[in-house]
Parts: structure tokens; sequence; C-alpha cells
């Protein structure tokens, strides 16, 4: 059986995050890449589609998922089950999402589907995308709770090479609509979720896959949900909006919008690489270790975000029309008023992994649900008189309010001072700039 890839505590975490964050980089200008084609060639009207279509999709797979990702993450730090079984449980849940998307579109058909065909939505591919989505979520969750990290970021890359691939030869031989940029996406995910497929294939038991383990599924499915309840809740913090902007100003405006968050989120590559490999190395630690641990991650990372969204907001006045086109101009302003939120994000996303390792995914989904309501109210409020930029404000005041909460509850939890998981102090410098030498983003005492 292949067990995680060996690791020793400080020197090996700066690894994996070094490894982790190049690989967000890579598959970040790859995904950059697929945005800038899939911006000229549907415009802003056909790229609001394509985000609006994949939106739905990303929630639908958030709710039928039940949270495995989330658990298969915690009960492999754990050592609660084997890789085995956590597998099998993961694909009979996909094999439930597949019939239940299916389900759900055949539902459609009668009732909207040829108004949504007229518009030019492919709606039907929402039948296959969503259990692509589920499945290739969970299987770099089990890659990332095996500790697996290598392998995790050969399939997370594949993604949109593939997608990047299959959309230049579509450019090359004819038109690409949304239609056929989305079918673009299902392959790129497909060839992902088979290759990580094949790489776990020593953990893949056929006797195990056709049999239903009542009580593990339960266990994983109820801690799941918990879980997942703050990712499907967050997933709406960040991306409702996008309806609200479909509703108060039109799909062209959600397409135009759909690059400004994209290029806000060049400000969590480092944070995501942290987070990803913080999670299981806290679930698998003692409690003083964590609480040792997670305030020195928690405001090196946001310093090293601050910087990030910094220069992205002065080179990116050159940035959006350079790279999107002058169709895209607008933009520029939702884009900066977007980073201050982006920032505390960064934060947000090392304190709830904090949370989660403690067995507490119920505080994270409690802050989420909060700061969706503030996301309501301020969208409701700004995107009526002030359009995108509205958006954007909003957006921020969420992101700021989630990250105040999380820091609220972090210091409660863990008796730590708040102002420590916030204020960089000099040894951190001196610590970032010897991680830099190293050319890793974070190091750890």
């Amino acid at each position: 059986m292949t067990g995680p890839e060996p690791q020793a505590s400080g020197t090996s975490f700066l690894a994996n995050v070094n490894l982790v964050f190049l690989t967000y980089v890579a598959n970040a200008a790859l995904a950059f890449g697929v945005a800038i084609i899939v911006a000229r060639a549907l415009g802003p009207e056909g790229r609001g589609v394509y985000a609006l279509v994949l939106l739905s999709a990303s929630i639908a797979q958030a709710i039928l998922s039940l949270g495995m990702g989330v658990a298969a993450v915690y009960e492999l730090g754990k050592g609660s089950a084997s890789a085995a079984r956590v597998l099998a449980n993961t694909q009979q849940v996909v094999m439930f999402s597949a019939a239940a998307s299916g389900a759900l579109v055949l539902l459609a058909w009668p009732l909207i589907g040829d108004r949504l065909l007229d518009e030019n939505v492919p709606f039907w591919v929402f039948a296959f995308a969503v259990p692509l989505f589920v499945n290739y979520n969970v299987l770099t969750a089990v890659l990332q709770g095996m500790s697996r990290f290598r392998t995790m970021n050969v399939v997370i890359v594949t993604q949109p090479l593939v997608l990047l691939f299959v959309l230049v030869g579509m450019e090359a031989f004819g038109d690409v609509d949304p239609t056929a940029a989305l079918i673009a996406w299902s392959i790129g995910t497909l060839v992902a979720v088979l290759l990580a497929l094949g790489l776990l294939r020593s953990e893949l038991s056929i006797s195990e896959l056709v049999r239903i383990d009542g009580l593990s599924l339960r266990r994983q499915v109820s801690f799941g949900l918990k879980g997942q309840l703050g990712n499907l809740v967050q997933l709406l913090n960040y991306r409702l909006d996008q309806y609200i902007v479909l509703l108060f100003v039109s799909t062209a405006g959600v397409g135009i919008y759909a690059v400004s968050v994209t290029l806000s989120q060049a400000v969590w590559f480092g944070a995501n690489a942290v987070a990803t490999v913080l999670l299981p190395r806290l679930t698998a630690a003692g409690s003083a270790e964590a609480a040792r641990t997670t305030p020195l991650v928690c405001r090196s990372t946001l310093f090293v975000s601050a910087l990030s969204a910094l220069v992205l907001a002065a080179v990116s006045p050159w940035l959006v029309e350079g790279l999107f086109g002058s169709d895209f101009k607008d933009a520029l302003a939702p884009l900066l008023w977007l980073l201050p939120g982006t920032v505390a994000l960064a934060g947000s996303k090392i304190l709830a992994s904090y949370l989660l390792s403690r067995g507490q995914p119920l505080i994270n989904s409690g802050v989420t649900v909060v700061a969706l309501a503030v996301t309501l109210a301020a969208d409701f409020a700004l995107i009526p008189p002030f359009g995108l930029t509205g958006a954007a404000i909003a957006s921020s005041l969420a992101y700021v309010t989630h990250f105040g909460l999380l820091l609220l509850a972090y210091g409660r939890f863990s008796g730590n001072s708040i102002v420590d998981a916030v204020v960089i102090r000099r040894d951190d410098f001196r610590a970032l700039i010897e991680a830099a030498r190293q050319r890793l983003p974070v190091s750890l005492p």
C-alpha cells in the first residue's frame, strides 16, 4: 500500500509548501492563459455565460459531494480509516452525484431548457460537469490527506494544462463559443480525474468499491457535512455576487467582474499553498504544537499577501487591458476594491485550517454564515447604485468580516493573543528573508 510521502517536521513542511506554492503558481499561470483565451474568444457576454455555468456546477458539487473531501483530509490525517476505505466512500458519493445531476438536467429540460438554449446557455453540460467537479475535488483531497503532495500537484497542474491545450486546438480549427469552452473544461477535468485514479491505483480496491460500509460512510459524511457547510457558504460568499450582478447589471457585467475576481486571486498563491500543507500537519499535531505554529504562519502569510496585493495594484492598469483587451477595461476598478478583502481572506485560510484541524468545523461554518449575510446585505445595497465597483466593495467588507470573526474564534479557542496572529515581528522578517533565499514562501521555527 502506498502511504504518505516521507515527511520530517520543519524542513519537510518548508519543502512541501515550496512544492505546492510552485504548483499553484504554475496552475495559476495556466489558468490565466485559459482566462485570456476564453475572454478574448467569447467577449464579455460569452465570458459571463461561461462563468455562470461553471459557478452553478461548482455550487452543485459543493452540495452533492456531501463534504467527502473535508472528511477525507481529516480521517486520513488522524489515521482513523484506511486510504482504500476512504477512497471507496468518495467514489460511491461521486456515483450518487452523477445520478443526481443527471436527474436535475432532465427535470430542468421541459421547464426552462428551451429558454436557456435560446440564450446560448448550454445547461446540459451540468450533467457531466458536476460529477467531474466532485471527483476532481475529492481525489485531490484524498492525496492531500495522505500528504502525497507531489502526486497531488501533478493532478492539479494537469487540469488547466489539458484545458489550455484543447482550447488552443479549438481556436486553431474554428471559433470558440461558451459550449465549446465548457466542453474543453470538462475534458481537462476528466483527464485529471483519470490521472488521479491511476496514481491512486494501489489504494483502489474493487471489493471495497462495491461494498458499502455504512458505519464508515456515515461517519465520513457526518463530519464532512459539518465542514462542507462552511465551504459551501464560503463559496456563496465568494461567488453569489455574480448572480446579483446578473440581476442588476448584465451577463456582460458578470464576464467583466469575473476577470476582476480572477486577477485578485493571484494574491492567494502563497496562502493556498501554506493552507494546503498546513491542514494535515496541524491535524496530526498536538494542541501545543498547533497553537505555536498557527500564529507564526498566519502573520507571515498576511504580510506576504499584502505585498503581493500592492504589486498587483501597481501593475493592474497595464495588466487588464493589455491581456484581456479594451472590452474588459472596466474590470480595473473592481479589482482594486477586491484586493483588501483578498488579503484578509489569506489570513482566514490559515485560521480556518487551525480550527478544522482541532475538530471544530462548525465554528468555521458559523463565521462564514455571518460573512454571507454581510455579503448579501452589502450586495443589494451597493450593486444597484455602483454596479461592479459596488460588488467588489461588498465582497471586501464580507471578507474582512470573515477574517475578524475567525480571529476572535481562534483567540478564544486557542487561548493565544490575536495580535500575535496578525502583527509581523522582526524575527519573522529574518525568517522570511532566509526562506526567500531558499525560494520558500514561509518558514517555521
